[in-house]
């Protein structure tokens, strides 16, 4: 097995990335010199996007507690893999997306230096879990404002907007006995859950609206200046 990635001098990872140069596949480099050739295929990457830079060791400390959440959230919403946001971010090594959305999912907070322990959560009613849920399904699966809103953790919105997903408002119930069934609710609370539905997306949807508004007003004023520019020229 070889050494990790960032232990090899920047001379050797050229030397690695001449054979591929020169034809010899990243496989066939794996075994004859017994490094993984997905490491060597990430330096040919990163050569090719930032030349030497790319090949020097880049500290994770470097990179922002809200870039990496930002990161880690949008792998988690599921649409993307390791290496697209690699290639997107600048980011050098798959490990390192790795590690933070480990960090993450385990109920640690990204800082920008260190790695701080999040709080567990809080004990919550089936009908909070709900009304939680609602709102990050309304909101575009934004589990960091829910987190913030409600003061509960990735953990536990995380597991809830997936066992809704799945079984609907009922797996939501606690097993163990405590708190109101959903079909137990009354009929006022039932009512109220819906109108906070509705009342999420409506804001959410709103928000949307204004920064379209403002966007298109945006465009007007730079058409106008265009215009302007044009007939100032003749």
């Amino acid at each position: 097995m070889g050494r990790k990635g960032s232990r090899y001098p920047i001379e050797k990872k050229l030397f690695y990335i001449g054979l591929v140069v020169e034809g010899m596949a990243p496989n066939a480099i794996q075994r004859q010199y017994g490094i993984a050739h997905s490491q060597v295929s990430q330096w040919v990457k990163n050569y090719k996007l930032q030349g030497i830079d790319g090949l020097r060791h880049q500290s994770i400390g470097k990179y922002s507690g809200d870039l990496k959440l930002k990161i880690v959230l949008e792998y988690l919403e599921g649409h993307t893999s390791y290496p697209r946001l690699c290639d997107k971010y600048n980011i050098p090594n798959v490990g390192t997306i790795y590690q933070w959305v480990h960090q993450y999912t385990s109920g640690k907070q990204l800082t920008t230096r260190s790695v701080k322990r999040v709080k567990n959560g809080r004990k919550t009613t089936q009908l909070e879990r709900v009304e939680i849920v609602q709102w990050i399904i309304a909101n575009d699966m934004d589990y960091s404002r829910a987190m913030s809103k409600y003061n509960v953790s990735y953990g536990q919105v995380y597991s809830w907007t997936r066992k809704f997903k799945q079984g609907g408002p009922e797996a939501l119930v606690d097993r163990r006995g405590k708190g109101k069934a959903i079909d137990q609710l009354t009929d006022d609370e039932k009512r109220d859950l819906e109108v906070k539905r509705l009342k999420a997306r409506i804001e959410h949807l709103s928000t949307e609206n204004a920064v379209l508004k403002k966007l298109q007003e945006l465009e007007r004023l730079d058409a106008t200046h265009n215009t302007s520019t044009k007939q100032s020229k003749r």
